[in-house]
């Protein structure tokens, strides 16, 4: 890691996260689906002594996700392609999560780990004045708060606190519209990561009341033949922009974190020079780069890529790895992310966001992300 990149931890109920920031301290077992014993519903929790039962937490079953978002109904929106004519690729959305991405299968083989509010593949931000520091007190998050996984049932899937007003699927496409919630609200009674009081950073007025951000979040999902690089079936770019409707920060960034699965234990970067992948320490990596996770047989990995226009100067790729412990709810965390750290962002100003998502075993992906260099340069 850089000598001006430091560690900050942001806490999450279920699952927690932890990102780098400039200068801030601040996607082969196959997972067996639980089966259900006699007069046990497929949607309860297997005893927590149960070897079965991270599996359950861990792997959306949207049957046992709510699919109420307010006084809104949206059904779960999956996208699927079939790549090489054989395997089949599906991405999902959760009502439950507020249109964040539940699901990332290829076959019967979950990428994703989505144990509540706090995991799976999301957006969140930061926004905070000159002289101070990002904070999750003042936290945007996609997917929810973290109240919402408080007196819930495992796996953690009931209704959020972000706003979702739109999640749709169209062709090999889906479209999501919502505002995020706060992380730590206003109502949460427990101080967020640092000791930090939502009350020293929001303010006592709607949205910030009802639990929500003074910002507006739109997604975009798109599989092949939709996006950009057509040809590229085991590819699916993921696009965000997001308005604000609050008050000038000087600095804000943002961050799109998928959790995979707890077999997702090598990590490699990809060179554009040698167009190799490269073993990275397992524990945490910050390149410019993009970085890839494998399982422990290279037969599944998901990588992920940004166009070098788009990533710039001050983004960059990370991947973390934690092992089980009450910060993570004994869960552990295999991440990789793209952090897109930036300036100041007024009222009424957007920011933008696009990453390719590259799945296969390790050979295919490597290859893929050479096509995707090659075409984006």
């Amino acid at each position: 890691m850089s000598a001006d990149i430091s560690s900050y931890r942001s806490h999450r109920p279920a699952r927690r996260w932890l990102f780098t920031m400039a200068a801030v301290t601040v996607m082969t077992a196959v997972v067996t689906p639980v089966a259900a014993t006699a007069g046990q519903s497929p949607c309860e929790a297997p005893p927590q002594s149960s070897p079965t039962y991270n599996d359950f937490v861990l792997t959306y079953k949207s049957e046992c996700a709510t699919k109420k978002n307010y006084d809104r109904t949206f059904q779960d929106v999956t996208a699927s392609v079939l790549v090489d004519e054989r395997n089949r690729l599906a991405v999902t959305t959760s009502t439950a999560l507020a249109g964040a991405i539940a699901s990332v299968k290829v076959n019967d083989k979950e990428f994703i780990s989505s144990g509540g509010h706090g995991a799976a593949f999301q957006y969140a931000f930061h926004a905070w004045q000159e002289g101070e520091a990002a904070t999750e007190c003042y936290n945007p998050t996609q997917a929810g708060s973290r109240l919402d996984d408080v007196g819930q049932p495992p796996p953690y899937h009931g209704p959020s606190t972000s706003a979702l007003y739109t999640m749709a699927g169209s062709g090999s496409s889906i479209r999501t519209a919502g505002r995020p919630a706060m992380f730590v609200t206003l109502a949460d009674p427990k101080p967020g990561w640092g000791n930090c009081r939502s009350a020293d950073h929001q303010d006592e007025r709607v949205p910030f009341t009802i639990g929500l951000s003074p910002y507006w979040l739109q997604t975009e999902i798109e599989l092949a033949p939709d996006h950009d690089a057509p040809a590229l079936e085991n590819v699916f770019r993921a696009a965000a922009t997001i308005t604000s409707d609050d008050e000038r920060h000087d600095h804000f960034s943002g961050v799109l974190v998928a959790y995979l699965q707890p077999d997702f234990t090598k990590v490699f970067s990809y060179s554009p020079a040698t167009g190799r992948l490269s073993p990275e320490p397992v524990d945490s990596h910050t390149s410019k780069d993009p970085m890839v996770r494998c399982t422990d047989d290279d037969a599944y990995c998901l990588g992920m890529y940004v166009k070098p226009e788009v990533l710039g100067d001050k983004a960059y790729y990370y991947t973390m790895t934690r092992p089980p412990m009450d910060y993570n709810g004994y869960f552990g965390e295999n991440t990789i992310q793209v952090t897109s750290p930036g300036g100041a962002m007024d009222k009424g100003d957007k920011v933008t966001y696009e990453t390719y998502v590259v799945v296969g075993d390790k050979s295919r992906v490597e290859h893929t992300m050479t096509q995707l260099n090659s075409a984006f340069r």
